[in-house]
């Protein structure tokens, strides 16, 4: 029986394109947050959106999305790119990718508040966080404030939380879950996600079982799981 269960937040629970590409052209242009959204570049920004896994990448995707690299190649050099440890030379624009939400949540709350949404699968997993004495848990790479804060505009305060701050002595989320269930004398658990390479990394314990949604931001190489799907795991071993 698996004894808990962890769901990713971004891309599973809420859809916040919006905010990580306003968040982006802020941090690699200073344009402003309420600015013309450029479409087209956009557009480009939500294709790629599933290469993503920790906010500083976005700075790659903007870097080749300005050199105008075609679709066909753009992948292979955002894996050149990401092989070239180019984490440093992100660094500068990842602070300030962090910094343009916390200016946003205290100047501007009800924007920044507009700009992520609900997917289905958030509401039915209120529905039985709500009816059951369950362990779901949230696993996000946010900072666990802006996180909470969103949940209770909904009412889904009953969700218990592991964020950014959880998570910074590990290399992945995969050790995180490792960790916690020899701690907690756990013997299996669930992550459900939308991103391959969390995934990936999940599968190499044999103790993890994972769960690829088909909606979020996964790769158009992937076949994830339907919302009715992946709701009957759930019900099934909770």
């Amino acid at each position: 029986m698996y004894k808990i269960i962890f769901s990713d937040f971004d891309g599973v629970l809420f859809d916040s394109v919006k905010e990580a590409y306003i968040l982006s052209r802020y941090a690699y242009d200073n344009i402003d947050f309420k600015s013309e959204i450029n479409e087209i570049e956009y557009q480009l920004f939500k294709k790629y959106r599933y290469l993503i896994t920790h906010s500083w990448q976005f700075y790659i995707i903007f870097k080749l999305i300005k050199q105008k690299i075609n679709d066909e190649e753009f992948e292979l050099h955002y894996n050149n790119l990401i092989s070239a440890k180019i984490k440093k030379e992100a660094s500068k624009f990842d602070e300030k990718y962090v910094q343009g939400r916390e200016l946003l949540l205290k100047t501007d709350y009800k924007f920044w508040d507009s700009l992520d949404i609900p997917f289905d699968f958030f509401y039915e997993l209120k529905k039985i966080v709500d009816k059951k004495d369950n362990k779901i848990f949230i696993l996000t790479n946010k900072k666990k404030l802006p996180v909470s804060n969103k949940l209770k505009k909904y009412g889904a305060d009953k969700f218990n939380i592991f964020a950014q701050e959880d998570l910074t002595k590990y290399k992945n989320k995969a050790e995180f879950i490792n960790e916690y269930m020899y701690i907690n004398k756990l013997k299996n658990a669930i992550l459900i996600e939308d991103s391959i390479d969390n995934i990936n990394e999940c599968n190499k314990y044999q103790n993890i079982k994972t769960i690829l949604v088909d909606w979020g931001y996964i790769s158009p190489k992937e076949k994830g799981k339907s919302l009715k799907d992946v709701l009957k795991i759930i019900q099934e071993v909770i």
